[in-house]
Order: C-alpha cells, then structure tokens, then sequence
C-alpha cells in the first residue's frame, strides 16, 4: 500500500486518501465538555488523532487541526447550579469552563500531544449557529415551536447513511417523545428556551442557547469551509451527534459536508465499554500517580486506534517494560556509539514504517517494527563490528518513536567522581540500604560503592547492592574496561 488509505466510517471501508485540496488537509476533531477533568476514553480519543496529524505533517501535508471546546451544555449547567458563591449561573458556567479546559492542557500537554492550532468556543460562535438555524428554517426543514428549534430529519434524505441506521426503525424503536413540541421523536434541538436562571442569548426566536449539534457544524465550517477533509471523535459519537451534525451541514449547504469520517475505539475495562454510569471511568490525574504519562500515550498506541483498548494496571506495567526496554536501547547506543545524530534513518525500514502507517494509521504494527529493531540491537550491541551496521537502523528507531510522539529518553546515568571518603564502603553501603531515602545523591553514593565493593572482590556486598536497587526498578549495568552506570528514570527516586 504506498499510498495513505483511511477507513472511512461513512462508506464502512478503506479509500485512498485525496484531500480537497492537493498538499493541505483540514482535520475537525470533536472536543471535550469543559466541566470535569479528562479520563482515559479522552486520552484515547486526542492521542489518535495527535499521531494522525503527526504522519500526514511528516508526509509532507500543510494541515489544519480543528478541535471545539463545548464551553455550555446541560453538564455544565448542572455543575453550575451545585456551585456555591456569587455571580450568576452563566458566569459560573463560564469559570468551570476555563478551569476544566485549562485542565484539559496540562493533561494533554504531558501526553505530548500537539495542541491543535484553533481551539473555537460554543459560546464564542453563537451569532454563526444562529445564522445556520435562520436558512435551515428558511428551506423548510427546521421549525419552530414555543421558543425551541428543531430540526426536522424527515425533510432530509440520507439521514441515517453515516451511522448505518434506518430511520424508520429508530422511529419504531423511540418511546413516545416527552417533548411534545416535536413533530418526531427523531427531530433534535437546534436551539433551546432557556428555563429560568440558564445563560441566555437573545434570537430571533426569543432568549434561549444553542442545541450541543449545531455548534460543531457552526465552528467547522466557519474555519474549514462547508466540505472539509476529515471529521474525527470517538466511536460513541457516530450517532446520534455526527449524524446530525452532517445532516444539519448539508440540509444547510447543500454540498458534501465531510470527506473522511474517522472514529477511535472506545477504552474498555475487562472488556466492558468504560462509562461514567458504569462507574469505571479513570481520571488521567489519577493514572499519573501510578504511571508517567508517556508510557500511557505508549499504551494507547499500542492498539490500532480503531481497536479497542483494555485497560488494566497489568497492561500498563507492559508498557512501561517495554517503553523502558526502548529507552534502555536508546541509553546504551549513546553510551557506546555516542552522537549518531548526523545518521540517516534506514529508508527500508522508514519504508516499511510508511506501509503500516499508510495502512490507515496501523501504530501496533509501527510498534512492531521499533520492537524488531531493539531486539535485533540487544542480540548484537556487545559486538563492535555490528553496531556500525546497526546504527542507521537505530537511527530509525529513533525517527519512528518520535513521529509517533513517543521521544525517547536515555536512562542510563554515569558514576560521578566520589568526594565523600568511602574508605569505610561498607558500613556506608549498610547505613543507605537500611535507611528509607533515596536521592540521586544517595544512589549515586551507593553505585561508588558497589565499584569500591567490586574492586576489592567483595561480591556478596556488589550483589547484595544490585539486589537493593533492582528491587526498586534500578539496574546497575556492568561495563568492560570501564565504571558501571545506574539505570534509571529520575521521577523513581527522590530529590
């Protein structure tokens, strides 16, 4: 496959990939609701589309990377009405909203992820959602009742083709519709009457707020235009949000309104789908406590993204083995071959890397590649003659992981000259494993006198030290001819 193809949600198959326009690609990925921190279903959903931006920048794309913030919804009403202190309900909406979306950047900014380059508001477009509702009503396939708008999905042919579902049987299937005002249960809200004490905004149809839909198509095409590239968000939007986001667009354009429709797998938990009414959602803030945040990017990757994922704590320790053994690999080609910057990647491999990645985005097998190439090192590193054969090999490795977004760390720490007196090693070596700190004072202390031990042939002590500080995930690694490195991340230990 030598060229990009993307499984297309709307078509249930893989195309060739040809942007509207040669050499620039527009990307409009569904944000978050601001009112409560981001969970790994979020994690999931930004990571996938981060290493898609990433590979269609690395072959060569101008692209222009779309995601809304959803600042007033029904969820940020409710919290607003629990919050205590002065200013009206709009104004708490508001403060939620620029607490939760600046938490939602220091999240994502720990994953690596690169921001997107506009990051438009719901209550920063109303006036263009408003514009959108006018023509839909104009044409006739929007109507009004009691202040709400709604829009009519039996006036729009094809409702249904992007979800796959029939209209007639969700009409068959709806329960009877609560809001009377409609003229189907299937119809949706394009604008709200406020209830009392809601933000408000004047219309044309009386003081009210905008349905969740309409914001999207007002945002995407106010700054991608009416047709657009690619449309990306979770597999749990498909219905009914994108399909009313693009029956609203087109009833309102008349013209194609996505090109690509791609959606990510959901996170599950011992393969049940994680949702809030489960209760097994996981706070990112909280996972980071546990696990750094490049080994969860690493454990998203490790899945196609239209695969699900299974979460545990035991698949994340796999991923921080395997992200560590990567690491380790980086670590020892420094060490030995020092800075092999000025190396070409291996284009054989770049190529193969490039016929996953065109395989609609296939990061497991990219994966793949970079796990063949560390293997093939750690069978052959310890002899000189191959690690000239190996290095633009290397070089690849390291090209992968960082289009990946995965930048590659170097573990592996030098002994620093001791100038404290370790005449007495011993009784010093004892007093640190018996106490309960541990810098990168203390540890370096304890690796001169592991060598101090070493030297004087005392291996019950050199073994007994190594033991100490594999039991806390630090390796102390060997070196002929020269002084051993401790091998660690420095967030394992203390200041």
């Amino acid at each position: 496959m030598n060229k990009l193809h993307v499984y297309n949600t709307k078509t249930r198959s893989k195309e060739l990939f040809e942007p509207l326009v040669p050499g620039k690609v527009g990307i409009y990925v569904c944000g978050i609701t601001a009112y409560d921190y981001c969970h790994l279903g979020h994690a999931r959903c930004y990571v996938a589309f981060d290493v898609i931006c990433r590979y269609l920048r690395y072959l060569g794309y101008e692209v222009t990377h779309i995601q809304n913030i959803t600042d007033l919804d029904d969820k940020l009403i409710a919290r607003a009405r629990e919050k205590d202190g002065d200013g009206s309900i709009k104004e708490k909406v508001a403060d939620i909203a620029r607490k939760f979306s600046e938490a939602y950047s220091e999240d994502m900014k720990k994953l690596n992820v690169i921001p997107a380059d506009l990051y438009p508001t719901a209550t920063g477009n109303i006036l263009e959602m408003q514009e959108i509702i006018s023509g839909l009503i104009k044409k006739g396939i929007a109507y009004e009742r009691d202040g709400d708008v709604y829009f009519e999905v039996a006036a729009f042919p094809g409702y249904g083709s992007l979800s796959g579902k029939n209209p007639d049987d969700l009409r068959a299937g709806a329960r009877v519709a609560i809001d009377k005002k409609k003229k189907s249960p299937l119809d949706f809200a394009l604008w709200k009457a406020s209830a009392p004490e809601d933000p408000t905004w004047e219309s044309p149809w009386g003081p009210g707020r905008p349905g969740w839909h309409i914001e999207c198509s007002a945002m995407s095409m106010k700054l991608l235009g009416p047709t657009f590239d690619i449309h990306g968000g979770g597999q749990d939007l498909i219905f009914p949000h994108h399909e009313n986001e693009r029956a609203q667009s087109e009833a309102y354009t008349g013209k194609p309104f996505v090109r690509y429709w791609l959606h990510n797998g959901f996170v599950t938990i011992n393969q049940e789908k994680m949702s809030k009414s489960l209760g097994n959602v996981f706070n990112l803030r909280d996972i980071y406590k546990v696990f750094a945040p490049r080994v969860v990017r690493f454990f998203l990757l490790s899945q196609h993204y239209r695969s699900p994922v299974d979460y545990s704590e035991e698949a994340l320790e796999e991923a921080k083995r395997a992200l560590f053994r990567l690491d380790n690999c980086y670590g020892i080609i420094m060490d030995t071959a020092g800075d092999f910057s000025s190396v070409l990647p291996d284009e054989e491999t770049m190529e193969e890397f490039r016929q996953v990645m065109n395989d609609d985005f296939n990061t497991a097998a990219a994966l793949a590649i970079v796990y063949s190439i560390a293997e093939e090192f750690y069978k052959k590193h310890r002899k000189p003659k191959f690690l000239e054969e190996l290095k633009s090999k290397l070089a690849a490795l390291k090209e992968i992981c960082s289009i990946l977004g995965v930048e590659l760390i170097n573990p592996i720490h030098e002994l620093v000259e001791q100038l404290e007196d370790l005449s007495d090693y011993s009784g010093v070596a004892d007093q640190i494993i018996l106490g309960e700190r541990l810098t990168e004072s203390i540890l370096q202390t304890l690796g001169n006198c592991r060598e101090m031990a070493r030297k004087n042939k005392d291996w019950a002590l050199a073994d007994r030290i190594r033991d100490y500080l594999k039991d806390r995930d630090i390796t102390i690694m060997d070196r002929p001819e020269r002084s051993s490195v401790l091998v660690y991340y420095p967030e394992q230990i203390g200041g």
